[in-house]
């Protein structure tokens, strides 16, 4: 996704995935097989 710089979290949030959405705000999910399991939205740093 172009502009969302999609990345794997670092420490203990490295099974998931994370979308930056503004400043230090994140989308983390994760995959469970094909489908998509969001788990947060939080300021990372």
């Amino acid at each position: 996704m172009p502009g969302w710089r999609l990345h794997p979290p670092r420490g203990e949030l490295a099974e998931y995935w994370s979308l930056i959405v503004s400043g230090n705000w994140r989308i983390i999910f994760r995959f469970i097989g094909s489908d998509i399991e969001l788990v947060d939205y939080l300021d990372y740093h």
